[in-house]
């Protein structure tokens, strides 16, 4: 899907052509982190920090990933799944 104008993406490419490389790479990072800001937001506020950052991870990277660096906690989760069935 493009829902942009012809117009608007040409002023944009000029805008980033424009900028430096460090600039571009700042835009990026403030975008990152803005999105991390918001999967944060979404989260229950009850959860512990390791908690919250292992879904973080999840939401970002997927499970498999997060199960490898977080593995107390994907035992955990997979133990509560299993009672749920």
């Amino acid at each position: 899907m493009n829902d942009t104008s012809p117009e608007i993406e040409s002023f944009l490419k000029a805008r980033y052509a424009a900028m430096s490389g460090s600039q571009r790479a700042l835009m990026a990072l403030q975008m990152f982190e803005s999105a991390q800001q918001i999967v944060l937001s979404s989260l229950d506020p009850a959860l512990s920090e390791q908690d919250r950052r292992r879904e973080l991870c999840r939401r970002f990277y997927g499970d498999e990933l997060a199960s490898a660096i977080f593995p107390a906690q994907a035992t955990k989760q997979n133990e509560c799944r299993e009672e749920i069935k």
